[in-house]
């Protein structure tokens, strides 16, 4: 990994210096301003200029002097770098070859045109706005001879849209009623449920689908689902095999598109790179690369996050920091699913997807990894959750939706889908289980029978007047299983 990164920095560095040998120089460009100072400057009127230009949000000084000093330097410096690589390619090399063939004009809208459909092929956003900026930058160079000048103008814009993210990032968390949290948490008791229950909700939602159809071939997968998650919420996608909730988790992250319907995420459209950079994902399936480290694995997410936090705390808050020069694939399957999670947290995310989380892992672990997704929803995060073990969900849970033949069939609390059912578990030691009305489902091993009934009171009096000779009788409420299984079972 290393290496890798070695030997990419110097390919750029080569890049750079060839490209800066083949620019035509300050006599070619007959620039207007010749002197550093002044193209420095320039450089950054037209950085600012461009940010002026296309930006969505205006970016004020109280704005960026509210950041984490540490983690706007590193972004500063990573965008810096970024844009001499950027300019050595487009501006010195491209601009500057094509000045003599084509002239001034055409030769900056040539690569004008060329820096655009690059970048709209692999970063998004309009046309319009590569345009600007390429054409911006481009003409920071022409009239100054300079490549300082264009890079100067390139790094301005790409540290003002960073720091106008940052910024925006920290309001929502903070307008959301979460404190801004640091790069990994400590895991903490999860018996928090009423402190869950008593956090402001954001009035619009973190992720959303409303009305969502999602076809494959002539099966429905989602008929008009909607359901929705909150901010500093754990929300529990529950729903039988087939279901929909893997097309409904892939519709949000932006990995499938709905036939029909609104998909949001973080306010805007899922397939955006910029609403899914503080997402963090495990799905169902997770694997490594055999001789892919433990470390390496961890460094190659924070590569994409500067300044977060380091390897050992990313690790050491699920409980892997001894695993951290071992193979990632030689890893045992809960180990491999607690490093998922980690790596879906060592970016930093708003909001966590994830499918499964506990398979494969013993009790400690289990419970270490629960108190950690409840610590991340109490500073603000928050989680979707699918799974099929329904004693997680009553433990930390906030909200429950039913999601079955592609429709959602309840959207509450832990505490109303098991009330929902209406039902009562009536449990007994008998020879037998005589017929009765009002029973949905009995469960019998040996002498010991669990019986679900609509109306525990007639039961029990029905199940005196057979005769029948019983003893270590219990009444006691339906689990969140028996709802489930009831509201799975029967019809919407």
């Amino acid at each position: 990994m290393r290496a890798h990164a070695w030997g990419r920095a110097l390919a750029w560095a080569a890049v750079t210096a060839m490209a800066v040998a083949a620019s035509p120089g300050v006599d070619a460009l007959d620039p207007t301003l010749a002197g550093l100072g002044d193209a420095l400057a320039l450089g950054l009127l037209a950085g600012a200029a461009a940010f002026g230009l296309v930006a969505r949000r205006r970016l004020a000084v109280s704005d960026v002097i509210a950041l984490p000093p540490r983690r706007l330097v590193a972004r500063s410096l990573v965008l810096t770098a970024k844009s001499a690589q950027e300019e050595a390619l487009w501006r010195a090399l491209l601009l500057g070859l094509l000045v003599e063939p084509v002239g001034r004009i055409g030769a900056l809208l040539g690569s004008t045109a060329a820096f655009a459909a690059a970048h709209v092929r692999r970063q998004g956003r309009s046309a319009s706005t590569h345009l600007v900026t390429g054409a911006t930058f481009g003409a920071a160079y022409l009239l100054t001879g300079r490549l300082w000048s264009a890079i100067t103008a390139h790094a301005t814009f790409n540290v003002m849209v960073g720091a106008g993210a940052m910024s925006e990032e920290d309001m929502a968390v903070s307008d959301n009623g979460g404190a801004r949290r640091s790069g990994i948490a400590s895991a903490a008791s999860f018996d928090r449920r009423s402190m869950r229950d008593a956090r402001p909700q954001s009035a619009e939602p973190v992720a959303r689908l409303e009305g969502v159809v999602k076809s494959f071939g002539s099966a429905r997968a989602l008929d008009g689902v909607d359901v929705h998650l909150d901010a500093a919420e754990i929300l529990a996608l529950l729903g039988p095999n087939g279901a929909g909730k893997s097309t409904a988790v892939a519709i949000l992250l932006g990995l499938r598109r709905p036939d029909r319907g609104e998909a949001t995420l973080m306010g805007g459209d899922p397939r955006e790179a910029r609403r899914r950079r503080r997402v963090g994902a495990v799905l169902q399936d997770v694997s490594f690369p055999p001789g892919l480290r433990v470390r390496a694995a961890v460094e190659l997410v924070l590569a994409h996050h500067p300044g977060t936090c380091t390897p050992e705390e990313v690790l050491a808050s699920l409980g892997l920091e001894e695993q951290i020069d071992r193979d990632a694939a030689g890893l045992s399957g809960g180990q491999r699913r607690r490093l998922a999670v980690a790596l879906a947290l060592a970016g930093d995310p708003r909001v966590l997807f994830l499918d499964e989380p506990t398979a494969g892992m013993d009790a400690a672990g289990r419970r270490d990894l629960l108190a950690r997704l409840v610590s991340f929803a109490d500073t603000g995060g928050s989680v979707l959750l699918t799974t099929q073990r329904l004693d997680e969900v009553e433990q930390i849970a906030s909200r429950v939706a039913v999601l079955t033949a592609g429709r959602i069939v309840l959207d509450a609390t832990v505490p109303e889908m098991r009330a929902h059912g209406g039902f009562a578990r009536v449990a007994f030691r008998a020879g037998t289980v005589p017929r009765l009305p009002g029973v949905v489902s009995v469960e019998t091993r040996g002498d010991a029978h669990v019986v679900l009934v609509e109306d525990a009171d007639v039961f029990i009096a029905e199940l005196v007047r057979t005769g029948l000779a019983f003893h270590e009788l219990e009444v006691s409420r339906a689990r969140l299983e028996d709802a489930f299984v009831a509201l799975t079972t029967r019809p919407p």
